[in-house]
């Protein structure tokens, strides 16, 4: 009778995991071959820094130095930028797509020392100290 349960047992197990498998691989047949749609591709960011040298509505040129070289590189815009014009220094953050490098964010890089040199340094941030009262 045990051997008759055991036998019972694996071949029931058998069954329901040969049942399981076919349908999870039927699921993923699904989503690979569905229509119109993009395969799953991790996009990985990536970034620059460099001084802006071109610019236009749906391009955007960089020049930055790479262990004492200069490199240029070229950027497609998805909107056009508004702020930023030839001479800033700006980071450009930027997906590759079908070989080209398109701007998903371009930051004007503002140093720390522009920073610093606005603080108003006629202003005591430390309070003032008063007198003891005398009896």
């Amino acid at each position: 009778m045990r051997r008759l349960m055991a036998i019972v047992l694996i071949i029931g197990s058998i069954g329901a995991s040969a049942f399981l498998y076919a349908a999870t691989s039927d699921k993923a047949e699904k989503a690979l071959s569905a229509p119109g749609a993009a395969p799953a591709v991790r996009v990985t960011g990536m970034r620059a820094a460099g001084i802006v040298t071109e610019i236009t509505d749906t391009a955007l040129k960089i020049e930055r130095k790479v262990k004492d070289k200069v490199e240029t590189m070229d950027f497609t815009l998805e909107k056009p930028l508004v702020k930023i014009k030839v001479g800033d220094k700006v980071r450009v953050s930027y997906i590759t797509r079908e070989d080209l490098n398109v701007a998903t964010r371009v930051v004007a890089d503002v140093p720390q020392t522009a920073i610093k040199k606005t603080k108003n340094p006629e202003v005591n941030p430390a309070p003032a100290v008063k007198a003891p009262a005398g009896k």
